[in-house]
């Protein structure tokens, strides 16, 4: 009696547990995009364009090493030396633009002073990889070992399999947890470079602003890593866990 008491606590903790992580993954996104929302309507008193903006620092910090490029809306990115904006971002003066525009140049300030973006990318494209053979590796390990200790499957060989199977699935989520672990700590360094030039320009009313919008698109980032833990128990939305 007492065991049956402990399972059905063990499983309540579980769920609430459960249910607690999945709340804050959806509140995490919601929060992030009200910030966005709302600081997207303010402009920034130095009366500077992004366009403007990412040039200066381009000049100053990067020796008019970065080729800027136009991609779609929602789009903004950094990739080797290439700050890619939309054509709306150029022109705008909002601080939400300044702010995302920053990230993006901590960014290539990381790539600028040492390699962890680059050893970041490879990871994540072997991790990709890798990724094909998770859920394929974790139903056939199942499959096997369950078969096995249910006697379908005579031979021991089929469990050792089966649990190599498992082992292997299970591996391949750990390293996808590791990098979702090492993309936070590289997002918050960025962030840190892009309070850093946007200090130069903002008031501090605005910069704390700047500095808000970017805490809580980090947040956004342990969000993606709880769902990626909460993706074997199908209560999560599905994530690619090396995207």
């Amino acid at each position: 009696m007492i065991t049956t008491y402990i399972i059905i606590g063990i499983v309540i903790a579980l769920a609430v547990l459960l249910c607690f992580a999945l709340a804050i993954a959806s509140f995490s996104f919601e929060n992030y995009y009200d910030k966005l929302k709302k600081i997207q309507q303010c402009r920034n008193t130095y009366g500077i364009t992004t366009l403007q903006y990412v040039t200066e620092i381009n000049n100053r910090y990067f020796d008019k090493r970065l080729k800027l490029t136009r991609c779609r809306e929602f789009y903004d990115h950094y990739s080797t030396n290439i700050i890619a904006l939309s054509d709306k971002t150029m022109s705008s003066n909002s601080l939400a633009s300044l702010a995302i525009v920053s990230h993006e140049l901590g960014h290539a300030r990381q790539d600028y002073e040492g390699n962890k973006l680059k050893k970041n990318w490879r990871m994540k494209k072997a991790g990709r990889i890798c990724g094909l053979f998770f859920m394929p590796l974790m139903i056939a390990g199942a499959i096997l070992s369950l078969l096995q200790v249910f006697n379908v499957l005579k031979d021991i060989l089929f469990l050792i399999i089966g649990l190599s199977c498992l082992g292997l699935g299970v591996l391949i989520f750990i390293y996808a947890i590791i990098l979702k672990y090492k993309e936070i700590k590289i997002e918050k360094e960025a962030s840190d470079y892009a309070i850093e030039f946007l200090s130069e320009i903002l008031t501090q009313p605005e910069l704390d602003l700047c500095k808000d919008l970017l805490n809580s698109a980090r947040l956004t980032y342990w969000a993606s890593l709880l769902k990626t833990l909460l993706s074997w128990t199908f209560l999560a939305p599905k994530d690619n866990m090396f995207k």
